[in-house]
């Protein structure tokens, strides 16, 4: 869209504000680099959309393409000043996400990419997630190793860490920081069956969304 204005403000949103293109940046700085991986980061998008908003980035120097690949510049990595506090001022302002727009493969993918793996174990382990209710699969584990965090819908018939069942809501509310843990626990919205110690080691994995709504972007257990 052309605003046909001055202003650099208008002349930003001209890149930024068209439809799915802070989506794609997101995916970028999350380290998204592969078509592909991008794709699944907006699943909602056509290919053929992704590819022109791809070459629109790449004409103004956000982005540079190689064959499947696409890589954020110098000048696209400072859009992370832009998207970072747009993220934290829209799960501090805005209301929770709707049941709708929750979906498992993408909370499962946004959890796993933050995962400090340096604090999991020297073995691959799984967590199974049992969700109560989601549109497609209940079952999912999450894949944990030093050397990756993933979602799966398929068994990868690793060890399991624990097992935790509960709905998207609840692990979308403890995980951006709406809800505290302690109170998803207590109220039964979510259920953590495994050693006595898994609790606290699932908080710790799972972590916080960095847009968390506890300001520290840290997970809490109440006492």
């Amino acid at each position: 869209m052309r605003y046909a204005q001055h202003c650099p403000i208008a002349l930003a949103a001209e890149v930024v504000a068209e439809p799915w293109t802070l989506l794609i940046i997101r995916e970028l700085l999350h380290g998204s680099t592969s078509i592909t991986d991008i794709a699944a980061g907006v699943p909602g998008m056509s290919v053929g959309l992704l590819a022109k908003r791809l070459r629109k980035l790449e004409t103004v120097g956000v982005v540079q393409l190689r064959q499947r690949e696409a890589e954020l510049t110098e000048s696209g990595r400072e859009l992370a000043s832009v998207v970072e506090p747009l993220g934290k001022w829209g799960a501090r302002r805005l209301p929770p996400p709707r049941h709708g727009d929750l979906d498992p493969a993408l909370l499962l993918r946004d959890i796993s990419r933050g995962i400090d793996r340096t604090t999991l174990p020297a073995q691959p382990v799984a967590i199974h997630f049992r969700f109560t209710e989601s549109r497609g699969p209940r079952w999912w584990w999450l894949v944990l190793s030093r050397e990756l965090a993933a979602p799966t819908f398929h068994d990868p018939r690793l060890p399991r860490a624990m097992r935790i069942d509960c709905t998207l809501g609840a692990l979308a509310g403890v995980w951006l920081g709406r809800t505290d843990w302690l109170d998803a626990l207590r109220d039964g919205s979510i259920v953590i069956s495994g050693p006595r110690t898994v609790v606290r080691q699932a908080i710790v994995w799972i972590g916080a969304c960095p847009y968390s709504t506890t300001g520290s972007g840290e997970p809490t257990l109440s006492s």
